[in-house]
């Protein structure tokens, strides 16, 4: 990202403040109708990523270009028009009226611009998809098959893209970017700012310290704390990682596995409520499941995720004989006490959206809650200079979030409008050959390329559009699958040979990248096993009596930890391959809701459990 200097510094310090400020007061107060909403959003948002965000590595590093401002001029100018034309467009019928050469100008601009936003701001890839949606608009009348469609012409494929009130760059993606992420992220950063960060990194070091392989276990803990307020992988692992992995390093874990460790916790901050990185809130938007319920459901899988993890790290600490941290290298227990309020912005979230406040009111009262808080303590205290760099790093962070939505938007419009969705979805019908096992791991498969390079939002937004459908088929539960086509495209940023967090992971540690990245897959299968658990058994999602939740709780965290053990071939002595594979079928069976394949799982686990532990004795 560029550094900028002088007034323009000044110019666009101000202009991004001005968007935070737009965003908390429409969050607190009601949001504009949904053309205009989104359309201040984008108009607020776009134009930053030209001036911040370079083409090339060869461009100005610290002004935008000629063409940057050119091109944030038009992506200014292209919502502006949304705005000032709304009450007009929404009541023009799409199909049917005239569009207009400026909105030809205009819309072919802005989609042109919203694809080169996405490869400066996420990736190449990103772009590459939303390039490859638009080219089959284009060209659908002369695929083969499934994929066949009557096409548009480019007016209206324009329309399609620009004008259309639902799908699109100003579609219910951007609504969402608009309504709720924004006042999120903003809830973020006022959280960071205020030094919730490092007060929980601070606890996750007193909580595990003492224990056997402490330094990985904070990062466990650290890493799934801090995942809570922060949306992307990637900085959480640069937050936490940046202790944590010296840490490891320093207690005996080789610098691939203290890499490989600190990218699966910091990968599945994104699974943790109550915020969930932006899932949770599209989620909710895409299935009409209210968002309380959703991250109510979300609860045990990613407790179960982290309890996967935790194993994999306490048995590799049993098998290279690690130690704990010193007493004098961990906090006291008083200090702690002391900022206990930290906890409260996460309760009152909570607290309040169970009693129905809506998602962004509930985090428009905490941000200001936050605020308050900061100034129990010196050091914490918001002052006037960290409040304005707060609400700036949150309309830059919102920016990329509000690209990846705009671009995505286009993807699922094409998807939907052209009936591509559904050709999808039957080809993965009938390549499972009308077996759920067989459709869950294509989904997966499907979803893990997808999402290789590409942010976890838009890799599940494009994903569910057609894994949920298929899964759909199979009679399993709207929730379950949304849930299921989410975790991978979470754990996709561990999948190679695109992983993106086990690479930000590695350059930390000083290791090998690729190798990196393949210890982060393999230790961190145990956590892929979770989505498969709960479509089988929907009691994980809170479905079902309190003896069903519990009994399948209990029996997916025995399978978890039997496929821990099988990764790391330790459990109070060495395991051979034999013992090994015999755990990961405990695992496999304590999955499937089956009684006689849960009570042989069981029977198995234990077995061996107890043989290995007589046999140390």
């Amino acid at each position: 990202m560029r550094k900028l200097k002088g007034w323009l510094k000044v110019v666009i310090l101000i202009y991004g403040v001005s968007a935070a400020l737009f965003h908390l007061y429409t969050s607190g107060f009601g949001t504009f109708e949904p053309r205009t909403q989104r359309g201040l959003h984008l108009l607020f948002l776009l134009p930053l990523i030209y001036i911040l965000f370079p083409a090339t590595k060869n461009s100005p590093q610290n002004r935008p270009s000629l063409f940057d401002l050119l091109a944030s001029l038009l992506c200014f100018a292209g919502p502006a028009y949304i705005v000032w034309n709304a009450e007009r467009l929404n009541f023009r019928m799409v199909g049917m009226d005239e569009v207009l050469p400026v909105e030809m100008v205009l819309g072919t601009a802005l989609v042109l611009l919203v694809v080169e936003a996405a490869r400066r701001a996420l990736s190449p890839w990103m772009a590459l998809t939303i390039a490859i949606a638009i080219f089959y608009l284009a060209t659908a009348p002369y695929w083969p098959g499934l994929l066949k469609f009557k096409g548009y012409p480019f007016p209206r494929m324009v329309e399609v893209l620009f004008l259309a009130g639902d799908e699109g760059i100003f579609g219910f993606l951007t609504g969402i970017s608009s309504n709720i992420l924004f006042i999120y992220i903003l809830f973020a950063g006022f959280m960071i700012s205020a030094g919730v960060g490092q007060f929980l990194i601070d606890f996750a070091v007193w909580a595990a310290g003492w224990t056997k392989g402490g330094p990985a276990k904070i990062a466990v803990i650290s890493s799934g704390l801090y995942g809570t307020v922060s949306g992307s992988t990637v900085a959480n692992v640069y937050a936490t990682g940046s202790f944590t992995i010296p840490l490891m390093k320093k207690g005996g874990f080789v610098p691939k596995q203290a890499a490989a460790i600190e990218s699966i916790a910091s990968t599945g901050g994104q699974l943790m409520p109550p915020i969930m990185g932006a899932g949770a809130f599209i989620m909710s938007e895409v299935t009409g499941i209210p968002y309380f319920k959703i991250i109510q459901a979300a609860v045990i899988p990613a407790v179960l995720y982290y309890l996967g993890l935790f194993f994999v790290v306490h048995f590799i600490s049993l098998k290279q004989g690690m130690t704990s941290i010193s007493k004098t290298e961990r906090p006291s227990i008083f200090p702690m006490l002391r900022h206990a309020y930290y906890f409260l912005p996460f309760i009152l979230v909570i607290i309040f959206l169970g009693y129905g406040y809506s998602p962004s009111k509930s985090a428009f009262f905490v941000v200001l809650i936050i605020l308050g808080l900061s100034f129990l303590d010196r050091r914490t205290r918001m002052t006037p200079k960290k409040t304005l760099n707060a609400l700036f790093e949150a309309s830059v962070n919102a920016a990329i979030i509000a690209t990846a939505l705009a671009g995505s938007g286009m993807v699922v419009g094409i998807l939907t409008r052209t009936g591509a969705a559904l050709a999808f979805g039957s080809v993965l019908l009938g390549a499972s050959f009308n077996n759920l096992i067989f459709a869950m791991i294509l989904v997966f498969l499907v979803v893990s390329v997808l999402g290789t390079g590409i942010p976890t939002t838009p890799a599940y937004i494009i994903a569910v559009t057609v894994g949920a459908s298929a899964l759909g088929k199979f009679d399993v539960a709207l929730l379950s699958a949304h849930l299921f086509v989410f975790y991978y495209a979470v754990l996709s940023d561990l999948t190679p040979p695109d992983a993106i967090t086990a690479f930000a992971a590695a350059n930390l540690a000083g290791s090998e990248m690729m190798s990196t990245g393949i210890e982060a897959f393999k230790l961190g299968i145990a956590g892929f096993l979770i989505p498969f658990a709960f479509v089988f058994q929907p009691a994980l999602l809170l479905q079902g009596t309190l003896s069903q939740i519990l009994m399948a709780t209990g029996l997916t965290a025995l399978g978890v930890a039997c496929l821990s053990v099988c990764l790391v071939g330790y459990v109070w002595s060495p395991l051979n391959w034999l013992q090994r594979i015999l755990f990961a079928c405990a695992a496999i069976l304590l999955v499937f809701p089956t009684i006689g394949l849960e009570l042989i799982g069981i029977g198995v686990a234990g077995g061996l459990f107890i043989w290995a532990r007589f046999k140390k004795q």
